[in-house]
């Protein structure tokens, strides 16, 4: 099998990393006298949830929190997340218990300050007396982080080693979605699974709501080409409204469509104010990106532009959700080991304008 959720020479450098750390670890571990206790998930009563990365992460493991809760309704549980999703996940009430943290490594702050924070931080939690600690990444550094809050009980995959940083380690199912890949997890330390109900937008809101575009990621490889969202408004304009969300980061990219789009409405605002405003709305196109997993979340119909990525590991998973992806197989040399700029260039603005009336005739 192919994986295609971590960059193969990263993986590859990991677990040889893993291997020549292992016995310094075990050493420690013994030198502190930290026992090997059996896992008893039921007696959790503090349990810790890690999921630093990305927004789109936190709302893709919405589902396994929901589960988490429901199975330990007298437990406290704590969420550490990215700080951009601190109110978002206190608005969602995803935790009791919700603290912004900034990991060197998924921000590419490599500074030895930073790397000294963030010990004292995961040595920081240790006062918090957790029952339970789990991470979904399989990546041996947040493994690490793990055992650095000396959790009694520590869960996760072994996807770039690390194993002995946790006291019950599990295989990586590279082939899963990235949500199932949380549920997964639940199911093996034995919580009870959910009949899931997806959310549902009102028909009412969605006929008089604005199609939402939401063009841009922080990533270039990601993005969809400017000439084909302006081809798509054009056949959409005067069909019906549409609005396009203005992201700080990438302005000069949303203006250069905006100016070339009449009446088009542009949001600007927090993540909190996006949200509510989405609520109101009719559908979302837009890349692989946050945007589409909030409104898969809030029951909104999206369609979703892939490139060279497998969007069956990342896709919204929204009850009316379509994704658009290139015909042909990626056999373009690359700049990233897994987007690809010219296959995002490949998805022509009809292909998207036939999964919008898709939808469209579908309700």
């Amino acid at each position: 099998m192919i994986q295609e959720v971590y960059k193969p020479s990263h993986l590859f450098w990991a677990r040889h990393i893993s291997v020549m750390i292992k016995p310094f670890i075990l050493f420690i571990d013994w030198f502190n006298n930290t026992p090997a206790l059996p896992f008893n998930v039921k007696k959790a009563r503090t349990i810790l949830i890690t999921e630093y990365h990305r927004i789109g992460d936190v709302v893709m493991l919405i589902p396994a929190l929901d589960m988490i809760k429901k199975a330990f309704p007298l437990s406290r549980i704590i969420l550490i997340t990215n700080s951009d999703t601190v109110q978002l996940a206190e608005k969602l009430r995803l935790a009791d218990t919700i603290i912004g943290f900034s990991s060197p490594w998924t921000n590419w702050e490599w500074s030895l300050s930073r790397w000294k924070d963030t010990v004292a931080f995961g040595i920081g939690l240790r006062k918090l007396k957790i029952d339970l600690a789990i991470d979904f990444k399989g990546d041996i550094r947040n493994n690490w982080f793990l055992w650095l809050t000396a959790s009694k009980k520590r869960v996760g995959y072994d996807a770039t080693g690390g194993s002995y940083f946790l006291t019950s380690s599990f295989e990586f199912p590279f082939s899963l979605h990235q949500s199932e890949r949380s549920l997964h997890l639940l199911s093996l330390i034995k919580i009870p699974a959910l009949n899931r109900k997806r959310n549902k937008s009102n028909n009412n809101v969605l006929q008089r709501g604005k199609i939402v575009l939401h063009p841009c990621a922080s990533d270039t490889n990601r993005c969809w080409p400017i000439e084909r969202w302006v081809e798509l408004i054009k056949q959409l304009y005067g069909k019906y409204s549409l609005a396009i969300v203005k992201i700080p980061d990438l302005e000069n990219t949303c203006d250069e469509i905006i100016q070339q789009t009449p009446d088009i409405e542009v949001f600007e605002g927090s993540l909190i104010g996006f949200y509510n405003w989405l609520k109101n709305q009719r559908m979302l196109i837009g890349i692989d990106s946050m945007a589409g997993h909030l409104a898969a979340y809030i029951g909104l119909p999206t369609v979703t532009i892939f490139g060279s990525q497998n969007p069956d590991l990342t896709k919204p998973t929204g009850e009316i959700s379509q994704v658009v992806h290139p015909v042909d197989p990626c056999n373009h040399v690359k700049n990233h080991w897994r987007l690809c700029a010219q296959c995002m260039e490949s998805v022509t603005a009809l292909m998207v304008y036939k999964s919008i009336m898709y939808i469209e005739n579908s309700n």
